[in-house]
């Protein structure tokens, strides 16, 4: 898509939020590293990276989601919502058959995949429930 399509304070919207998820993962890359240094393993390796990644997205989602931007042609980010949607509906499935299980989220002092899972889906959750809130707003504001 051709950035001309947009105009001038989606642009800037679009690269501040952008740089906020690059600031946001370096920060954590960052304190992952000074925790992996000091000897704290709070997950797996695979977790972690797993997890400093999808914070990052979903700091970029709320953030765009909540500024009013879009990436596409269509204002009302759908394919988001409806992505993030399942994703949510899905893991909050698997969790809640995992507690009931009894599954340990935490095991050696670490986050296992099971307390990861659960951590997906509150990021999953959060970016879900933020692009309701924002459709049923404009909504609300389109019928005043």
């Amino acid at each position: 898509m051709n950035a001309n399509c947009f105009d001038e304070r989606q642009l800037q919207a679009r690269g501040q939020i952008f740089f906020h998820g690059f600031a946001s993962a370096l920060a954590l890359i960052l304190c992952n590293a000074f925790l992996q240094e000091s000897g704290v393993v709070w997950a797996s390796p695979f977790n972690q990276n797993l997890l400093i990644g999808m914070l990052a997205v979903t700091v970029v989602s709320i953030e765009s989601l909540v500024r009013g931007v879009y990436f596409g042609r269509q204002k009302t980010p759908w394919r988001q919502i409806g992505l993030f949607g399942v994703a949510s509906v899905v893991l909050t499935g698997i969790c809640l058959r995992n507690l009931l299980q009894g599954a340990a989220l935490v095991e050696n002092s670490a986050l296992s995949a099971k307390g990861a899972a659960l951590v997906f889906d509150g990021m999953f959750l959060a970016t879900t429930l933020v692009a309701l809130a924002q459709v049923m707003t404009e909504r609300r504001k389109n019928r005043a």
